[in-house]
């Protein structure tokens, strides 16, 4: 199971490409608190492009949830809020880190590395790259 941040997500709506691919072929694998849809949610006047109108983007974003990422409620993490914001100078962050803190994962996939320090998670949290990711769920041929 591996925690995937708001940046990873963004990039598996707006762009079919090694992010897209990588979830798509393994569905079951990725989890996300809910914070993350609802900041997408929140945010979506600036990566909507497209113009989209909201029903549809809340449907696209609805299925994301029902089809590849297990988005997670906060009740599961909640205990773990405030040591999530001991971890990151951001505290938006702190639902992804409490979430990496409350359930058995491989770790956080983002593209931030810098709110997401191994340094500062040492042993407790694993930061994933792309390529960490796909060692760890090889691409189909």
């Amino acid at each position: 199971m591996i925690i995937i941040d708001t940046n990873v997500l963004l990039s598996f709506l707006l762009t079919n490409g090694i992010t897209r691919r990588i979830i798509v072929e393994n569905p079951d694998e990725f989890i996300s608190p809910e914070f993350c849809f609802e900041e997408l949610w929140e945010h979506r006047d600036r990566w909507n492009k497209k113009d989209l109108p909201d029903t549809e983007l809340y449907e696209v974003i609805n299925d994301v949830k029902r089809l590849f990422v297990m988005a997670v409620p906060p009740d599961v993490y909640k205990p773990y809020i405030s040591d999530g914001e001991e971890l990151t100078n951001d505290k938006e962050d702190a639902p992804i880190i409490a979430l990496a803190l409350s359930v058995d994962n491989e770790g956080i996939w983002t593209y931030n590395t810098k709110h997401f320090k191994q340094e500062v998670f040492g042993e407790r949290i694993r930061v994933l790259s792309t390529k960490d990711v796909i060692k760890l769920y090889p691409l189909k041929e």
